[in-house]
């Protein structure tokens, strides 16, 4: 049964001209269906939810009487939760500006549209097309270029999983046990005793991959045997991605060099609302690739899943050691490799890593439909998992040790929380332990406030407590602070080498001339992905000025 578009306007030649306009275009995959009041529309969704069909898309007049848009399409999101929702406004409606914007910080709509409009080709489709391609990336059929074959459950297989999200690569997910996984390995001649098997789609098989291995057969992979470069930057996310866009658009030789997947800490980030040029929020996995392609069509190379291991001066080169074995010669690096999740230090949920405990906030979000969550952290990548967690699970509980959110969150996140109905906020709280079979059952919290601990029965817990700067293989080759973060510029403490120089560090270059820092792994940095792109992107307008006279050590 096709997916439903429902449309509901009081003023009957809009609806007639949308309505035709809408099934003209996509009536060949979608029901389209109108009504002129809210009330006959909502009965329509009841019998459609009773019925196991899906609704795909609902768009809503504001100016409705009885009942106006934002008030249909909230009684609409309990019927139907995984519908993408648009509020249909008038050119110049200043009246319908608040309730615009009052909606999309409370999660009450994705997004509006504009009537009239004509051509519908410029003022219509594209904007129902992102709709619909944001409801059918979640819910809808998917193409399998990859299939995955894995135990349930496996935290190599979640690795896998995740990696493809990260880096959009459409797959399909079959336990080894399940009909589908059995068909697969006897297709395969694989018994299943080592697991994850991967299937490509031209018909190699890979048992238990590294990334290297898998990033290299997927074409992601572009490092060849030519290992010398103007600019290396290790760190694949939003400072080093920018970094790579303009670097290589300016003509410069440039290698990008990460070991998982492109976005960094920013790439599992489920939605960023607040990131200039996308007012309806654009998902940290998508923004890395659509940067990822960007480089690549100027020039980039990519080497990806290998770990550098060290870094050192050769005159005017700079050299980068890679755990393989290999090296890059570069005449100047970029270091931007950003920050790893903190821990929660807990035993009991270490091994529940991919089976329950999961330190993002990625595409295993649409499996927690119905389920009850718990969010531990009380910054901005917590508060994006709660606002995305609680459209899809019944219950979501953010547990923060602090007491209260507004020193470390953004504000129209902490409002569009506590709109939240399904969300229970715990001040001076954390969580200390968890259990379960095969997977996480149950959590432990305790309240500082009281010294109770209290266990609830969950199925997930997301953790986004922090990070820790990838620094530890440059000891000894760069000057950092004593949590690990790199010394730039004029706060380096010792900058030694640049006394023979005759200038002084550039803003974000390091202790060793000709390696600058970028991004969260960088002391000072603004925690940002607009801000570490910003710094990606001025890194490279320094290299003009240290390429003039570069150091030779």
């Amino acid at each position: 049964m096709k997916p439903v578009i429902m449309i509901v306007d009081d003023e009957p030649a809009q609806l007639t001209t949308m309505h035709g306009d809408l099934d003209r275009r996509y009536g060949g995959d979608y029901r389209v269906v109108a009504h002129a009041a809210p009330r006959t529309a909502l009965e329509e969704l009841e019998a459609v939810r009773a019925g196991g069909v899906q609704v795909a898309l609902l768009i809503a007049d504001q100016w409705m009487p009885v009942m106006n848009g934002v008030e249909f399409l909230q009684a609409a999101h309990a019927l139907h939760p995984s519908a993408q929702r648009a509020l249909l406004v008038n050119w110049g409606d200043k009246r319908a500006m608040p309730a615009i914007l009052q909606s999309c910080a409370f999660n009450q709509i994705e997004n509006y549209l504009l009537k009239p409009y004509y051509p519908p080709e410029v003022h219509l489709y594209p904007l129902i097309g992102e709709f619909l391609s944001e409801w059918t990336r979640e819910h809808g059929p998917r193409m399998e270029l990859v299939r995955v074959i894995q135990s349930d459950p496996s935290l190599r297989g979640y690795e896998v999983i995740e990696f493809l999200e990260r880096y959009g690569v459409p797959h399909g997910v079959y336990p080894a046990d399940s009909a589908e996984g059995r068909r697969l390995l006897r297709q395969t001649g694989l018994d299943g005793s080592r697991l994850p098997v991967i299937v490509m789609r031209h018909g190699r098989v890979l048992v238990e991959p590294s990334n290297a291995e898998l990033m290299d057969e997927l074409g992601i992979s572009t490092l060849d045997e030519e290992r010398t470069c103007d600019l290396a930057i290790v760190g694949a996310g939003p400072a080093g991605l920018a970094a790579a866009v303009y670097g290589a658009s300016e003509g410069l030789r440039t290698l990008v060099i990460e070991r998982e997947a492109v976005g960094g800490q920013a790439g599992s980030s489920s939605l960023l609302r607040n990131y200039l040029g996308f007012p309806r929020g654009i998902s940290g996995a998508e923004l890395a690739q659509r940067a990822y392609q960007q480089a690549w069509l100027f020039g980039a190379k990519y080497a990806l899943g290998r770990e550098v291991c060290g870094l050192r001066a050769a005159g005017p080169d700079r050299i980068i050691a890679l755990s393989d074995g290999s090296v890059i010669t570069a005449r100047a690096v970029l270091i931007a490799t950003g920050a790893a999740y903190r821990r929660l230090g807990v035993p009991n949920l270490e091994r529940f890593t991919g089976a329950g405990v999961f330190y993002a906030a990625g595409g295993e979000v649409a499996l927690m439909q119905d389920r009850d969550v718990i969010v531990a952290g009380g910054g901005n990548s917590a508060g994006q998992a709660v606002v995305h967690l609680a459209k899809h699970a019944r219950r979501v509980v953010q547990v923060v040790r602090g007491e209260s959110l507004i020193d470390t969150m953004s504000d129209y996140l902490i409002r569009q929380i506590r709109r939240l109905p399904n969300v229970e906020v715990r001040f001076q709280t954390e969580v200390v332990d968890g259990e379960g079979a095969h997977r996480l059952e149950r959590v432990a919290v305790k309240d500082h406030a009281t010294g109770r601990v209290e266990t609830l029965e969950v199925q997930a817990l997301f953790v986004l407590i922090g990070v820790v700067p990838h620094t530890d293989w440059l000891t000894g080759a760069v000057e950092r602070d004593e949590q690990g973060f790199i010394i730039t510029g004029a706060d380096l403490k010792s900058p030694a080498l640049f006394q023979g120089l005759k200038r002084p560090p550039m803003r974000l270059e390091t202790s060793l001339p000709g390696v600058f820092a970028a991004g969260d792994v960088r002391l000072g940095s603004v925690k940002r992905v607009a801000s570490a792109a910003g710094e990606g992107a001025i890194a490279v307008k320094l290299l003009d000025d240290y390429f003039v006279a570069p150091v030779s050590l």
